[in-house]
């Protein structure tokens, strides 16, 4: 058998006494299915699992420690007189378990969970047998990412590069992620919006669009750089009406710190809306409340007037090459009219909520006629595999 940490025993009884009984604070020996392991009690009962609102006990607690009524139940003793207590676990994943409860972080040596996930999820089964919140928690974020430090590239442009390791393409095509919503229900395109010519709605070219990192489009400048909406899965009026456009992450769950979005023809995101999260699909948790939210109003450049905005990109694409045209604008559009807003329900002082369903909804008074346009949805925070 291996030992792991060993450390003398005083010769006083009470000092080699495992369990709740002696006083100090004696060296345990833990036999983990045939490999053994040495550790100071204090080092077992240093975390009780009692991270943020959870009343929750750990296993060495209720096993080990003072105000357990369990019989920690003795297996044998080593050759120094110190009692050994047997643990049905896997024995080298325990030696993470160890170094969490010495070094109260993640060990080193599991790697991230893109090089180990099968690690990673073995030590999770682990870490929830033994009721350690905290190793819990660490092991759930598998990864993560920010506005400040990855700019517009966050999770969706993450899983469109299939994890960080291949080029992008967009996470819808790829089937990384689904979009829908309103425009899926039966009739719904023929009753409320076919007849005024909006026919692209529900086109996979328009799910594509909501959560594109950049948008690439033949019609991309004719329709919307110069004021269109075609491609939006939102429209005219949907502020004042309640139709849904829902992302369904699939295979993760985020917890989101950020939502980001562009502006996508017409008046922008002229009206009130929510964006919400969801880890059923049908129970729904406002996250954030856009109320007179003017920063994707697009006054300036959807206007039928010659605006000053407008006529200056205008003059910009007269004197462009036809190649350089679409990544010019494209450019334009993420500096100028794209805007990130920050989700204030994460604190690190709270319970980490994550969700595998998103989605933006009209919040203005029923039948306002303002409008819901924007493309180019991109989330940050937390990942859960």
């Amino acid at each position: 058998m291996e030992i792991q940490a060993s450390e003398s025993a005083a010769s006083d009884p009470d000092r080699r006494r495992g369990g709740r009984g002696g006083g100090g604070d004696p060296v345990l020996g833990l036999d983990v299915s045939g490999k053994l392991y040495y550790c100071r009690r204090s080092t077992l009962l240093g975390i009780n699992s009692t991270s943020g609102s959870s009343d929750s006990v750990s296993y060495f607690a209720a096993r080990f420690g003072p105000d357990s009524m369990l019989d920690p139940d003795v297996a044998y003793t080593d050759e120094r007189g110190r009692e050994i207590y047997f643990i049905d676990r896997d024995a080298e994943l325990f030696k993470f378990v160890m170094e969490y409860l010495r070094n109260r972080e993640l060990p080193a040596a599991i790697g991230t969970f893109g090089e180990n996930p099968n690690v990673w999820r073995a030590l999770r089964r682990e870490a929830e047998f033994f009721a350690l919140d905290g190793l819990i928690s660490l092991l759930k974020v598998t990864h993560s990412c920010s506005p400040d430090q990855d700019g517009s590239k966050g999770i969706l442009y993450w899983l469109g590069t299939a994890k960080g390791k291949e080029q992008y393409v967009n996470p819808y095509t790829r089937g990384e992620v689904d979009v829908r919503g309103w425009f899926d229900e039966p009739n719904a395109l023929k009753d409320n919006w076919m007849e005024n010519g909006y026919m692209y709605y529900g086109s996979s070219e328009c799910r594509e669009m909501h959560v594109q990192h950049r948008p690439k489009s033949k019609r991309f400048l004719e329709d919307v750089a110069m004021g269109d909406n075609v491609y939006c899965l939102m429209g005219c009026d949907h502020a004042g009406e309640r139709l849904p456009v829902i992302v369904d992450f699939r295979k993760i769950a985020v917890c989101p710190t950020h939502y980001s979005l562009r502006y996508g023809g017409c008046f922008g995101m002229q009206g009130d809306w929510n964006f919400d999260g969801s880890q059923d699909g049908s129970n729904w948790i406002t996250l954030h409340e856009a109320r007179d939210d003017k920063h994707l109003v697009g006054m300036n450049i959807s206007t039928d007037g010659e605006s000053g905005e407008r006529r200056w990109i205008r003059d910009v694409m007269k004197h462009t090459d036809e190649a350089q045209k679409e990544e010019i604008y494209c450019d334009y559009m993420e500096r100028v009219h794209r805007w990130t807003w920050k989700i204030d329900c994460n604190s690190e002082a709270e319970e980490r909520h994550f969700f595998r369903y998103f989605r933006i909804i009209g919040a203005s008074p029923k039948g306002t006629p303002t409008c819901l346009h924007a493309i180019g949805l991109e989330l940050y925070g937390h990942v859960s595999s």
